[in-house]
């Protein structure tokens, strides 16, 4: 109750509301009740329709966050079931495994080479063993290893404090392209007192009476502050979201919706990304006849895979020896690549590594043969594991000896491309995304992925040993020249996602392991899959829902219409509000009274915004080009200044002709005026696909039919029918006073067709003019300017 109480007093109590409240008041105290009362119910429609969308929106936002809420997997009634965080009870057993963030404080009972990250307590980032009786913390990260946790504190009482509310409080932050708009309304808020100001000074001593320099006070202050503008966008965004939601694309921020218009630089992770989470086993190869490879990297893998999908795979095809009694264990880990058991087997001790042949050949050096045999697997995509064995029973198996074991021989296993990556990649690059691939895999394995899914320039390739050798200029000079880095540490990630950013490119990321999060925190835009480890979705910005990287261009779509459709209604409101202002400065000039009483404004706000931001909600544009929402101003504002201001001088001109003619009265002039602005604004909303490279598609023109429709059902209803034409303070239309100035009305028209088409060829074409049409931009290191 106490976020939707918060929802109405910033809806009630906004400057434009209370603004408008005191103009309707003044009105009341000289007796113009009807305008007092009308501006205070339309004002109150508004606030109340604001209010109900704010809240449908939280709860849209809510329910869409409650899609990826984390869960706990505890031990219930002798059942191991997921449980939302909040749920969680002290004496809870909690069962956890690598990429899982800690919900409480509690203590080990079981851990099966259980490590934890905690730096976010400790600021070390090194990984910290866990053994049985000892304490763990909430928000803390699994990165290797299982194990069994009794909670011991919840919530505030947790060492980390203030961790019991996962799912975060709704809060309605504006994104970058609503930041953009707010600022808009409060410089309008301003130039609306000081427009008052002026108006008060001009008309008094003009010798207009108090009556009417409140209307025209209250009319400039209404027709300047653009209140609807925020709530149109954020209306789109929160369509957008539950949009991207069916196409499979859940955004945990609005302004991920921005993000992907935006994007630049795409890094993304080989396994899960650019090919299928489904890994097989091909086959093992033993380098002596003796060893059973299959059955030893089973063992490996069922101790410390901890249900990854490499282990699945190992052990969907091989079984572990059955007399294997386990003496120890050194679990997977991103950092060290490799992974070992210590067991007792036939009555004998032995100790196994399994693991990326270039790490765990520093413990088992191989021959020659044997180096030849492991490239010409990796050569050909296959993705292949090393299998050593020690002798030494007795050292810690994360401290084995460089050179103390033998290679047993070699796991091959088969990641094949996921369906439709290569259409995602050809889309990506299309659209001047550069795609890079930080892989901990082997850069030939990686190559040959890349180079199937038709990423560019896959043979620039560099690995993690060889980046941690460069200086900080040859690392950012090699990380601008390699589209392939293999076999990196998670730090490494993260170092080339800031290199990216640092570079002025907008950078996202892709990524499903524990080992991904710091580069998904550290990108301007975070994808994490849904499968993916709780830790790398808790900080990413979106979550594709169905595990696939190629939902992404569908998310990017329709994003880019959503952004569209917020500049189509800007352009609208922008284009108001200046031919306003133009026609307010033209009448004072002229030493006429401004044409529009309140109810005028309020008729042609109808056609010229809220009608059309209903269209563009309910049917979003098509655009034929990548939308930067940094382009904003320029390509809402300053493109459709000169035909604002064209049509403010235009309605001032014919308005000055029309009072001039022998016979015409004021109100009679006025109501001509006000179907000439209708005629623009209309007039406008077809402009302005054009002013921004707006496709006219099937949807497009079913769309313009419905608003032609419904402005025709509008207008003649508040003209024809008497009551509403005598409420809206018209008099009975009188098409022959438009003659005189029919001429310049059409001519202006031309012009401004000229120059909507001139601003939407300086889109399609863009500043720099270079093309960002989907099919002419393939240029993958094209930035976006």
């Amino acid at each position: 109750m106490r976020d939707y109480a918060e929802i109405i007093k910033r809806n009630v109590l906004s400057p434009v509301v209370l603004a408008v409240f005191v103009l309707a008041g003044a009105l009341l105290y000289v007796r113009e009740y009807r305008d007092a009362w009308f501006m205070s119910v339309v004002i109150s429609i508004n606030t109340v329709i604001g209010v109900v969308q704010e809240i449908r929106a939280k709860r849209v936002l809510k329910k869409l966050e409650l899609m990826n809420a984390p869960v706990a997997r505890v031990e219930r009634k002798g059942k191991i079931v997921e449980i939302s965080y909040d749920k969680l009870r002290l004496g809870d057993i909690l069962h956890i495994r690598a990429g899982d963030e800690l919900p409480a404080d509690g203590d080990v009972t079981r851990s099966h080479g259980l490590e934890l990250d905690e730096s976010m307590l400790t600021g070390e980032s090194a990984a910290v063993e866990k053994s049985a009786h000892d304490r763990v913390y909430a928000a803390t990260v699994v990165t290797a290893g299982d194990g069994v946790v009794a909670v011991r504190a919840l919530g505030a009482d947790t060492r980390a404090g203030a961790i019991s509310a996962v799912l975060k409080r709704y809060t309605p932050a504006l994104t970058p392209l609503q930041r953009a708009i707010q600022t808009a309304i409060t410089f309008l808020t301003y130039g609306a007192i000081v427009l008052s100001l002026l108006i008060f000074v001009s008309y008094y001593f003009s010798g207009f009476d108090s009556i009417q320099i409140l209307k025209t006070i209250t009319v400039a202050s209404v027709t300047v502050i653009p209140e609807g503008l925020l709530l149109a966008s954020s209306l789109l965004l929160a369509f957008g979201s539950l949009h991207l939601a069916q196409a499979k694309v859940l955004p945990q921020k609005l302004s991920a919706i921005e993000a992907m218009a935006l994007l630049g630089v795409l890094c993304v992770d080989k396994t899960g990304t650019l090919t299928s989470d489904e890994v097989t086993l091909e086959s093992c190869e033993s380098f002596d006849a003796r060893t059973d490879v299959a059955r030893l990297a089973a063992l490996v893998a069922r101790e410390t895979g901890g249900g990854n999908i490499t282990a699945a795979a190992i052990l969907a095809a091989a079984n572990p020896p059955l007399d294997a009694n386990i003496t120890g264990v050194l679990a997977f880990s991103s950092a060290r690549k490799l992974a070992g058991v210590r067991a007792v087997i036939s009555g004998k001790t032995r100790t196994f590594v399994m693991g990326a042949p270039e790490f765990v050949a520093k413990l088992a050096p191989l021959n020659d043969v044997q180096s030849k045999q492991i490239d010409s697997w990796v050569s050909r995509g296959m993705r292949v594991l090393l299998l050593a064995g020690f002798s030494d029973a007795k050292t810690p198996l994360k401290n084995l000896a460089c050179g103390s074991g033998r290679p047993l021989g070699i796991v091959i296993l088969r990641n094949s491309l996921r369906d439709g990556v290569q259409d995602t990649v050809r889309f990506l690059q299309g659209h001047g995304v550069s795609i890079r691939v930080i892989s901990g895999d082997n850069p030939r394995t990686v190559q040959y992925i890349a180079r199937a899914a038709g990423i560019h320039n896959p043979e620039k390739s560099i690995t993690g040993a060889e980046l941690a050798k460069l200086s900080d200029e040859a690392f950012m000079r090699a990380a601008d020249e390699h589209t392939i880095f293999a076999r990196v540490l998670p730090e490494q990630k993260e170092r080339l996602i800031a290199h990216f950013r640092n570079q002025g490119k907008f950078t996202g990321m892709v990524g499903d392991g524990v080992n991904d999060a710091l580069a998904l925190k550290q990108a301007d835009l975070g994808v994490a899959m849904r499968a993916g480890a709780p830790a790398s979705r808790r900080v990413a910005d979106l979550i594709l829902l169905n595990n696939s990287f190629t939902s992404l261009p569908a998310g990017m779509q329709l994003g880019n219409r959503i952004i569209q459709a917020i500049e189509i209604i800007a352009i609208l409101f922008f284009h108001k509000i200046i031919y306003g202002v133009v026609l307010l400065f033209s009448t004072i000039m002229l030493g006429v009274v401004y044409p529009y009483a309140p109810r005028h404004v309020t008729f042609l706000n109808i056609f010229l915004v809220t009608m059309p931001t209903i269209m563009w909600t309910l049917f979003p544009p098509s655009p034929e080009h990548r939308v930067d929402p940094r382009g904003f101003w320029r390509d809402t504002l300053r493109a459709v200044a000169p035909i604002a201001i064209l049509t403010g001088l235009t309605i001032a001109a014919v308005y000055w002709i029309m009072l001039k003619t022998p016979g015409v009265q004021p109100p009679q002039a006025a109501t001509m005026t006000v179907l000439i602005a209708t005629f623009f604004g209309v007039y406008l909303v077809f402009l302005a696909g054009i002013m921004l490279g707006v496709t006219l598609d099937n949807r497009a023109k079913l769309a313009r039919a419905l608003y032609l429709a419904a402005v025709a059902v509008v207008a003649i209803a508040g003209f024809a029918i008497v009551p509403l034409r005598r409420f809206f303070d018209f008099t009975a239309p009188n098409v022959a006073l438009l003659w005189p100035g029919a001429a310049i009305v059409a001519a202006v028209a031309v012009v401004q067709y000229i120059i909507a088409g001139r601003a939407g060829l300086r889109i399609e074409r863009g500043m720099d003019g270079v093309s960002r049409t989907s099919d002419t931009t393939s240029n993958p290191d094209l930035k976006k300017k």
